[in-house]
């Protein structure tokens, strides 16, 4: 099943979604003109009501033709001159340097994370020149975000690999995501307060309340003791509450707060939950529903992305019987925000919101190559335990933001290879359900 049709699916019926498809069906092909607006249309699950389908007479492109008034003409020579000015060095999710000097004597990083021992997220100082010549580059291209996903792809997933300024951060994951399109659609724009204003099912409420306080508490928006918890934990069991009400058949999963959490560091409530309904509906379908099929699916899609890209850690994996499932959970469910380095996630998240799963696809093979790879390493974690420790505790310098983020863009990986590994999957998924 190609990309374009898994988005396809749930077109007609905007309550279902392919829970087998597990790759996301974002920008990373542009086989067609709109494609990545038109799959943000198929698959954002927010009609609660089957009744109302019938009313969604505007069509998502009828809304992104009606919000695109600059001249695509004068649109591509803007573009044009902007090319020349391209800066092209590799770019990190760092700050200006008087920033960065405020910071090393704060309590509170450039992240909003405590400082402690145990928490030390290093950034590099990004001349203040350049950085605003990077933040000019990106509102031209979020003021003019039609045009660009139509005809300038390829510059939007090299800035997003480049690293999108932290000051615009929030604002362009909601345009990435299709967020920003849902938010004005005449049925969607009102679901969060819809859905926000009702109490919940008290099974997840109670679920939700004891994970609060395990999100990030070293974040100033979590901290027990900080000025702005209180709020931080308000919002996020908003959020999650709100999509147990939308979703109540799927409730609420454990794997599902920190990426709630990750989202609110970075943007409002409102704007967090459609983007945290997207990654759950088209980015990682069925990640978070009971059985964990989905995760599962994908774990064995990357023990064959091992076998083909990284032979000796996939032998390794195999020979100790370690299962795909122990570090997919925290990897991909929480698209590794408890596992990288703050700077890294950062940059991790960007690449991820613009061509979709596959970004955590590469991210998780690099780790295996660079954390499993040599001989030494083999004969060191030669039992089932060594090796779950280890990689709960991969070297530093392989998760760093500047080694690894170019790692993964490095590669090469594309959409084609991955669906027909997952149809390979699923036929010999199919086939010993058979046998059973």
């Amino acid at each position: 099943m190609s990309s374009r049709e898994s988005a396809e699916i749930g077109s007609n019926n905007l309550k279902e979604c392919p829970s087998n498809v597990c790759f996301s069906v974002a920008a990373s092909n542009r086989s067609s003109k709109r494609k990545l607006i038109n799959t943000a249309s198929t698959s954002l699950m927010f009609v609660t009501d089957g009744s109302q389908q019938n009313q969604r007479s505007e069509t998502l492109e009828e809304v992104a033709q009606s919000v695109l008034e600059s001249d695509e003409h004068s649109l591509m020579q803007s573009d044009a001159n902007e090319e020349n000015d391209e800066n092209n060095e590799y770019e990190s999710s760092a700050i200006c340097p008087s920033f960065a000097e405020f910071f090393q004597n704060s309590r509170i990083d450039a992240f909003g994370f405590i400082r402690s021992s145990d928490n030390i997220n290093h950034e590099a100082a990004v001349d203040l020149d350049t950085l605003r010549k990077r933040e000019k580059k990106w509102l031209h291209m979020l003021t003019n975000w039609s045009y660009f996903m139509d005809n300038k792809y390829e510059k939007v997933r090299e800035r997003c690999r480049k690293g999108i300024p932290p000051s615009l951060r929030g604002r362009a994951w909601k345009h990435l995501c299709g967020a920003a399109f849902h938010m004005e659609f005449s049925i969607n724009k009102r679901v969060f307060e819809e859905v926000s204003s009702q109490p919940g099912d008290s099974r997840w409420i109670e679920d939700i309340k004891k994970d609060l306080n395990r999100q990030f508490p070293e974040h100033v928006m979590f901290a027990r003791n900080g000025p702005y918890g209180k709020g931080g934990k308000s919002d996020l069991f908003e959020l999650l509450k709100a999509y147990t009400v939308l979703h109540p058949e799927e409730g609420y999963c454990q794997g599902q707060a920190p990426v709630a959490a990750v989202l609110l560091m970075h943007m409002p409530l409102r704007d967090a939950f459609y983007c945290f309904v997207q990654i759950c509906h088209k980015y990682l379908p069925g990640y978070y529903s009971a059985g964990l099929e989905a995760i599962q699916i994908d774990g064995d899609i990357l023990f064959q992305l091992l076998k083909d890209k990284s032979r000796f850690s996939y032998m390794h994996l195999k020979k100790h019987r370690v299962e795909p499932v122990l570090y997919m959970v925290e990897w991909f469910m929480c698209i590794f925000c408890r596992t990288l380095p703050w700077p890294t996630v950062l940059r991790v998240w960007d690449m991820f919101f613009c061509e979709g799963v596959k970004v955590l696809f590469k991210t998780a093979v690099i780790l295996f190559r660079y954390g499993l790879r040599t001989n030494d390493q083999l004969r060191e974690f030669n039992d089932f335990h060594s090796i779950v420790t280890r990689l709960k505790n991969l070297p530093g310098k392989i998760m760093t933001e500047s080694f690894l983020i170019q790692k993964v863009i490095d590669l090469d990986l594309d959409d084609v290879e991955l669906e027909r590994i997952h149809f390979r999957i699923m036929k010999t998924r199919q086939l010993r359900q058979k046998l059973n």
